[in-house]
């Protein structure tokens, strides 16, 4: 779904990776607060602390930094949505219901700024740059997918009010709703988007 990114979850790897992941780090923070046409290659060199030509020796162009941001953010969101959706001894039902929960929470936490780094950009971008917007639309599939899992899982045990619904369909409404929601809740500053979004969640749910 959503997730905001700092520099600290980079692992750093030797001289060379640590130079490229602190890099990746300092301007994937500097891109969630200022978005694509706010970043700059000078931005994200000054975030880090690094001289511009330690940029290119890393990354080939703004476009190819920005598309590895979004897998590295995208790639840490899957492994906590794989913890919360797949991993847990709870019911499949309160797996999902606890993801979103913990979502809105540090959305809630501040103040609803920031959003969703993903959606921003692809919000942003995916009428200009259709590189972006690949990635992002790989990027959302891997997480309705991971919501379809569960889904299937609640299906199998009797938690979905329709016994044979089409849970990729399911899973593909649901993570729209979220995003809406985020969107609506930057925009009103407060949780009534997702109040209902939860509420109507959980219809589908016995």
């Amino acid at each position: 779904m959503t997730f905001k990114t700092t520099g600290h979850i980079f692992v750093t790897m030797g001289r060379i990776g640590h130079c490229r992941q602190h890099i990746l780090a300092a301007g994937t923070e500097v891109l969630y607060q200022k978005g694509y046409n706010g970043t700059g290659v000078k931005e994200i060199t000054t975030a880090a602390g690094v001289p511009k030509g330690s940029f290119y020796n890393h990354f080939e162009s703004k476009e190819a930094f920005v598309i590895e941001a979004l897998e590295a953010v995208a790639a840490q969101h899957e492994e906590h949505s794989r913890a919360v959706l797949m991993g847990s001894d709870l019911s499949p039902k309160q797996r999902i219901l606890n993801f979103f929960d913990g979502i809105h929470q540090d959305y809630k936490s501040e103040e609803f700024n920031g959003g969703c780094i993903i959606g921003n950009l692809c919000l942003e971008m995916a009428d200009e740059n259709e590189g972006i917007r690949a990635t992002v639309d790989k990027l959302f599939n891997k997480q309705v997918s991971l919501i379809a899992d569960c889904l299937r899982a609640a299906q199998d045990c009797g938690e979905l009010c329709c016994e044979h619904c089409n849970c990729a369909e399911l899973a593909e409404f649901i993570h729209c709703a979220w995003e809406g929601a985020v969107m609506r809740m930057k925009a009103s500053r407060n949780c009534q988007p997702f109040t209902i979004f939860r509420n109507q969640l959980e219809q589908f749910f016995v």
